[in-house]
């Protein structure tokens, strides 16, 4: 509170003093608020076919009618939820002792953080273990143009594949070339990437060897013909799953 002091007029020859206009100024408040807008990027893997699987093997293409190998793999479409990569669909008829099947693929990030592929993991399938006893799995990235097998550990002097196709694993990339960096990248309808520079993609290779009976590991030498035959006319149903994890 403030007070002023005035000089007012009075009787003539005496002046008076007084104390007028006391009070206080008037107090206003005020508020302004700020809206946020707050999203979270999304790191999401998406595998597309690179080429056509290749069989190879000491009889492969001599068959005259029929009897021939055949491969196919297709990939599904991005999946409509954040974070869950596709699908890729390998399929093999006409599997034959002596030869080896693959199949390579490229895996993008078509999130919007970076990310990488750090381990595959290959799981044998509820049926066929007879089929996959005979047969080995190997997988491998193409690094520096090179095919380098992706080892089955972490660890320095780890092994690589190929491995029994019959149990499962655990493949990291960590030893010895490091995981694969991935930049954000998004993919046409045909899967033209739109980034192709450094670190666009990675390339993986998955190899399926069938055991030629003469030599094959699982069997003793007296019967392991009887034990191949076995593995005659059935299936099996695998799974490769590529494993990534966002970089900051």
């Amino acid at each position: 509170m403030r007070t002023r002091l005035l000089l007012a007029a009075g009787a003539v020859g005496a002046a008076t003093l007084g104390l007028v206009g006391t009070g206080s100024f008037a107090s206003f408040t005020s508020t302004v608020a700020g809206t946020n807008s707050i999203t979270s990027g999304t790191f999401q893997l998406q595998a597309e076919p690179a080429g056509t699987p290749t069989v190879s093997g000491p009889l492969v293409g001599d068959a005259i009618n029929g009897g021939q190998p055949t491969q196919n793999l297709v990939a599904t479409s991005e999946p409509t939820v954040t974070g869950q990569g596709n699908t890729l669909a390998y399929t093999l008829a006409n599997a034959a002792p002596g030869d080896a099947y693959s199949y390579t693929f490229n895996v993008y990030d078509v999130g919007t953080l970076q990310g990488q592929v750090d381990t595959i993991t290959y799981s044998p399938g509820s049926q066929g273990t007879a089929l996959e006893a005979q047969m080995t799995v190997e997988v491998q990235e193409q690094v520096n143009g090179t095919w380098t097998d992706v080892h089955n550990s972490s660890a320095s002097g780890a092994s690589g594949s190929p491995l029994p196709a019959s149990q499962a694993h655990t493949y990291y990339l960590d030893y010895s070339f490091g995981p694969a960096f991935l930049q954000p990248n998004t993919l046409s309808s045909s899967g033209t990437p739109s980034y192709t520079g450094e670190e666009a993609s990675a390339t993986f290779r998955v190899v399926f060897t069938f055991l030629d009976p003469t030599t094959n590991p699982n069997s003793s030498s007296n019967n392991h013909v009887v034990n191949q035959n076995t593995a005659e006319g059935i299936s099996a149903a695998p799974t490769i799953t590529v494993n990534g994890t966002n970089t900051p």
